[in-house]
């Protein structure tokens, strides 16, 4: 859900807020979404650690969520990490699980907290009562 906190518009997530202003000026129909349910997307490949992340692309703005890593196993270069986000004020129970597809270079091991970095770009977001894409 997208709520305002002192004026400012953040994305609320198992108790996490994470800034969103940059996400509304690039799609201003979310505005109508304050307060409102929504569901949030994105691909395994469009996470990233955020201690490793490589450089954002210009015009480009991450959100960083906060979870605690269940397992992790190699894939070729990469790393398929399987996370809890972290638990708050608000979350679901059992929290929202999440896998990510991280760089090789990531230290993220099981039972350890992560930081998951998301390029805005790659979300995909819907409304919660009847399913429609939202852009």
């Amino acid at each position: 859900m997208i709520i305002e906190r002192l004026g400012c518009p953040v994305l609320a997530v198992c108790g996490q807020q994470v800034p969103v202003s940059a996400l509304l000026r690039q799609h201003p129909l979310l505005r109508r979404y304050l307060g409102r349910p929504i569901v949030v997307g994105v691909r395994p490949e469009h996470l990233q650690d955020a201690v490793v992340r490589q450089p954002a692309a210009a015009g480009s703005a991450a959100l960083v969520l906060h979870g605690v890593v269940r397992l992790v196993r190699p894939a070729g270069p990469d790393r398929i990490v399987q996370l809890e986000l972290a638990d708050g004020e608000g979350c679901a129970l059992p929290a929202p699980t999440v896998v990510a597809r991280v760089s090789g270079c990531s230290s993220a091991g099981t039972g350890e907290p992560i930081m998951l970095a998301v390029d805005t770009r790659h979300m995909l977001v819907f409304d919660a009562q009847n399913g429609r894409s939202l852009w």
